[in-house]
């Protein structure tokens, strides 16, 4: 910026008549469509509707190094949409052309280049040590203070008469104003340049694939759970936001954290019933929209740029605790709360782009640095339950049920991972001993024809190696399992995994399961549709208690497996264990 430039600006500020803001919510980006990048953001409701967006090219040099580039910005004049409210998400999109280019894109894209080499155990949280430098832009809005809506009067057009330099000014004045703030003030509202266009999927460099993160279960924080101080030193975080304060040091101030571009949330992103019914509203808006518009404007939105992507699978705190059709109940036995959850949480979904489905249609399937994923609806989709029915209700549709073998056959050799909320292994011990006493299980051997169809259509597509990924239990573990024939077929057995979350918070001991509930080690046959009969041996559960969240790094060679928790401050999860990634022989 030039001497002359500066002092206008300066000058400026003092008599500002637009005020710059970052969105209230992280913005989202997906990958680019006819030469434009979908964004996914929400703006400040305090603040209504902006008049004008901001583009600001600047660099992420990790941690909270952030430089504005010597290169102009770019103003566009803001059109509300037809319906909807500020502070409801907002999804736009910017032109490919108007990013600019970032220093470490090569042939695979915009990935950074990290440096994997040292041991997670290693890692220290240093900003200073920065080892990304990603290009973007920074998206604002910017909005009329009061005294300029004073002047614009009921016409509205005081601003628009302004000349191009006096503008102009005014931009950089609200600008320097806003920049002149610590970056977690604004930081969110970065969004790093896209992949070339033709380029293949972005992966970090050597051998490492994919990292990513499994989260689930975030009950709200209330009024005298402020953390002030926590974006620059998680310990400062109370109960409620330790988790996620922690979840934002690993992965914006550690190597293998930047390494990170995923996050999976296994259900209960929000508790639309957090106080059991006895102070929850009874509007749709403020039990749904609100939840999500509150959490995403949490700590979750500081989230670094190498994050790239985040997928939720809606389950039963999304509607009400342990939701599933019941007989006699409203609106179709779904009761009165079912539709517009389901909308919501289809209104309110990570994706920037478009996905094909709609709230009757959850699950879904993707794609992301050489690993598959299917995101089952393990809740919207269940049948009533009775004593008469037990064994043949349904947990999930026999559309998904085809949709997830059709996916298994499409993606042998490669590693693969199903998110489900609901636990599929181990089963209750309860269960284990009685069959029927599947009535009082919330997970899937509450199903148990589901979980044979879902081990069913393992077996049949021998889908070894594949990975459970779930939350909703309150508690973190693992264990490893295998399915075999019983007839003495002369075939491998089929070996799986699976990995359950604990709560990122979870303050009510009684929602937790005790590790004593799961049983584990067990064995049970059951026979598939197909017509064979099967047993399935799940061995030991590796219990990790306390709230937190899981690391999953895959490899060539394997899955790693972290579990962070509360405790004393570290600067990685602990308790590694690792198996093979996938039978690469399909």
């Amino acid at each position: 910026m030039s001497g002359a430039r500066h002092r206008t600006a300066r000058t400026a500020i003092s008599g500002l008549l637009i005020g710059a803001e970052a969105p209230g919510h992280r913005v989202e980006r997906a990958a680019p469509v006819n030469g434009r990048v979908p964004l996914l953001t929400a703006l400040r409701p305090e603040r209504g509707w902006p008049h004008w967006l901001l583009w600001v090219p600047m660099r992420w040099r990790g941690g909270w190094d952030y430089e504005r580039l010597p290169l102009p910005w770019r103003l566009e004049a803001f059109v509300p949409p037809g319906i909807g409210r500020p502070g409801e998400p907002w999804r736009g999109a910017v032109d490919v052309e108007h990013f600019p280019a970032s220093p470490s894109q090569g042939p695979t894209g915009g990935a950074p280049v990290l440096d994997l080499d040292s041991d997670i155990d290693n890692d220290v949280d240093n900003d200073n040590d920065n080892n990304v430098d990603l290009s973007g832009l920074l998206f604002l809005a910017l909005y009329l203070e009061p005294r300029a809506l004073a002047m614009e009067g009921a016409h509205r057009g005081v601003m628009h008469e302004l000349g191009k330099d006096e503008l102009q000014a005014q931009v950089e004045g609200a600008l320097e104003q806003l920049l002149v703030l610590p970056p977690h003030c604004w930081a969110h509202g970065f969004v790093p340049s896209p992949d070339a266009p033709d380029a293949p999927d972005a992966s970090v460099s050597g051998d490492v694939d994919l990292c990513f993160v499994l989260a689930a279960c975030q009950y709200p924080p209330g009024l005298l759970d402020v953390s002030p101080g926590w974006e620059l030193d998680a310990d400062e975080a109370g109960p409620a936001l330790a988790s996620l304060a922690r979840l934002h040091r690993f992965t914006r101030s550690t190597a293998r954290g930047q390494a990170c571009s995923l996050v999976l949330f296994a259900g209960d992103q929000i508790y639309a019933d957090a106080s059991g019914g006895l102070a929850d509203s009874r509007s749709g808006v403020e039990r749904y929209g609100r939840a999500y518009g509150e959490f995403k404007a949490g700590p979750i939105r500081l989230l670094p740029p190498t994050v790239e992507r985040l997928v939720h699978a809606p389950d039963d705190h999304e509607i009400v605790d342990n939701w599933e059709p019941t007989p006699g109940a409203s609106h179709g036995g779904k009761g009165p709360w079912f539709d517009v959850a389901r909308q919501a949480a289809w209104d309110h979904r990570w994706e920037a782009g478009a996905r094909v489905g709609g709230p009757g249609l959850m699950w879904h399937e993707f794609d992301w640095r050489g690993a598959a994923f299917f995101i089952a609806d393990a809740r919207g989709e269940r049948e009533a339950r009775r004593v008469a029915n037990w064994s043949t209700a349904r947990l999930w549709s026999i559309a998904q049920r085809d949709a997830f073998e059709d996916w298994l056959g499409r993606t042998r050799g490669r590693p693969r991972f199903l998110l489900s909320g609901s636990l599929p292994l181990p089963r209750r011990r309860a269960t284990a001993e009685h069959s029927a006493s599947c009535l009082r299980s919330d997970a899937w051997d509450g199903y148990p024809h589901s979980l044979h169809e879902l081990l069913g259509a393992i077996w049949r597509q021998r889908a070894t190696g594949l990975v459970f990924l779930s939350g909703d239990e309150h508690r973190s573990g693992w264990l490893s399992a295998r399915i075999e024939a019983v007839d003495g077929e002369d075939r491998a057995p089929v070996q799986l995994h699976s990995v359950h979350s604990s709560a990122l918070y979870a303050p009510w001991p009684f929602a937790v399961t005790a590790a004593e509930e799961l049983a584990a080690p067990d064995a049970f046959e059951f026979v598939e549709p197909g017509g064979r009969r099967l047993r399935c041996v799940v061995g030991a559960w590796h219990d990790h208690p306390g709230d937190g969240f899981a690391v999953l790094r895959v490899s060539q060679g394997g899955v790693d497996l972290w579990f962070d928790r509360a405790g004393p401050a570290r600067a990685a999860p602990d308790g590694r264990l690792s198996w093979p990634a996938c039978d690469t022989a399909g």
